[in-house]
């Protein structure tokens, strides 16, 4: 071989690696298409391993509603609780299972599922989940933050953080996770946020937040921003503030009740409400730190419990999912103006997360 060959097969080969390493090392630099349908993930009820995965074809206009199931001839397990795309992939977090189900986003079929079991091989509990820089980032009840490799898909990082965690967000190099105590009702809520160092992968501190943390979002500036849940009693729900560089929590007042909300083109949009108050979606502007709407909703739909929240970050349309924790709930989807696009009827169990599929 000569020279010139070497250097032609030097590169052939530089190129095929490159192209090999491409599927979730950098997903932000895929061009998604027009969205072909929407996941719908459904909790299911406790102890009931009755998680499903539906899907609404946007063209077809058909849906669905144990897609999963009739993709990969299995059920999906018991209390999906998270549902996240990344890359190629969509990461499914099933918590009383103890597993992360990993999906091709184009099918819907499973291509591997990550067991997350305690050394005693009881379920960790795997309750949300981000993505940062080819790694998927799982808070479990067991106080844990689990890391996958998204090409391995397999776990290749723990660090023990506070009690029971629930939500996480990756800015600026940190991983910021609510420990919410919520197991440890009886004797005491926990009341921080986590402050993780991505690079090592350690703990760097704990901040005082207040009683029972649940959802954490970050806006383009880095500050953070929390729904606390309080103890249900004599310390009440609160949604607050963590200014970039600062370790204090601000109450942002006017928001009562806050359960979880998102964060999209630096708006905050926040499911208000508790039992035996109306829900609401209350949209706060991150950058002019006002509440803005009091009331997303335009049109007079009414959503008797609004469960939970999700964005299209393309269009600018919410999705938003009801229930009664009994019967299968709906799906309501609106556009960026508040008022209502379609209704999809009895979708599943504690609907919660929606994706658009591509």
């Amino acid at each position: 071989m000569n020279k010139n060959q070497l250097f032609y097969y030097m590169i052939l080969l530089t190129g095929l690696l490159l192209w090999s390493c491409t599927d979730d090392d950098n997903p932000a630099e895929e061009t998604p298409g027009k969205g072909k349908a929407l996941l719908i993930l459904n909790e299911g009820s406790m102890n009931g391993n009755n998680a499903t995965l539906a899907r609404y074809d946007l063209q077809e206009e058909v849906m669905d509603r144990t897609y999963f199931n009739s993709v990969n001839d299995k059920g999906l397990g018991d209390v999906a609780n998270d549902m996240l795309q990344y890359g190629t992939k969509i990461y499914i977090a099933v918590n009383m299972s103890g597993t992360i189900e990993v999906l091709e986003s184009a099918t819907g079929r499973s291509i591997r599922q990550i067991a997350m079991k305690t050394t005693g091989g009881q379920s960790k509990e795997p309750r949300r989940l981000a993505a940062y820089g080819g790694k998927v980032y799982v808070t479990s009840f067991d106080d844990t933050v689990t890391r996958i490799d998204t090409l391995s898909l397999t776990i290749d990082g723990s660090v023990t953080v506070g009690m029971d965690p629930e939500g996480i967000a990756i800015r600026n190099n940190w991983i910021y996770v609510a420990n919410s105590g919520g197991l440890n009702w009886e004797n005491g809520y926990d009341n921080t946020l986590s402050v993780i160092d991505l690079a090592s992968f350690t703990e760097e501190k704990k901040i005082t937040v207040g009683t029972n943390p649940n959802t954490v979002q970050v806006d383009s500036q880095g500050d953070i921003y929390l729904s606390v849940t309080g103890n249900y009693g004599d310390e009440p729900a609160a949604f607050k503030v963590i200014r970039s560089g600062s370790s204090t929590a601000e109450t942002i007042s006017g928001i009562e009740a806050p359960q979880k909300f998102v964060i999209s083109d630096n708006k905050a949009y926040i499911i208000s409400g508790a039992y035996q108050q109306p829900y609401k979606l209350v949209v706060y502007d991150c950058l002019e730190e006002e509440i803005i709407a009091d009331s997303f909703i335009s049109d007079g739909t009414e959503i008797a419990i609004i469960y939970n929240v999700s964005v299209d970050p393309l269009t600018g349309d919410l999705f938003l999912t009801s229930t009664d924790y009994v019967n299968p709930g709906d799906l309501y989807w609106f556009d960026k103006s508040g008022k209502l696009k379609k209704r999809l009827s009895a979708v599943g169990i504690n609907p919660s997360v929606v994706l658009v599929q591509n």
